[in-house]
């Protein structure tokens, strides 16, 4: 599978934290959705503890936060392990969470972490002539 990524800077975040872990769809997913942007990048550390394996929930409560970023924090923790903040399911459907600039890599976070699901398929031909 070709990767997109949004920036060099998204590729070489992506590729850097890929090697310093486990090699399996959940990291990929993870690593890639959080290298989505610079914020992202520059507080990597408050978002994954690495030394645990573990994402740090409280971190959509950071004042860095915006309402774009809160998108890809929940994306990337739900595709991580389920999580869904508690009280606020409503804003982990993907009605909400699609509804930002970073919706386009969103799909590739999902390829990336259910690849036995998006396999690319042929448009098929809807002309009745051809059943």
């Amino acid at each position: 599978m070709q990767i997109k990524f949004n920036s060099v800077e998204h590729r070489d975040f992506f590729m850097k934290q890929m090697q310093e872990s486990k090699y399996d769809t959940y990291h990929q997913a993870l690593f890639y959705t959080l290298g989505i942007n610079k914020d992202f990048r520059d507080n990597f550390n408050t978002i994954f503890d690495k030394e645990t394996d573990r994402i740090k929930p409280n971190v959509l409560y950071e004042p860095w936060q915006t309402s774009g970023s809160e998108c890809v924090t929940k994306l990337a923790f739900n595709l991580w392990n389920g999580f869904v903040e508690e009280g606020h399911e409503k804003d982990s459907t993907p009605y909400e969470l699609f509804a930002c600039e970073h919706a386009p890599y969103f799909f590739e976070a999902i390829k990336l972490r259910f690849p036995e699901y998006c396999k690319e398929y042929k448009p098929r031909n809807n002309d009745a002539s051809s059943r």
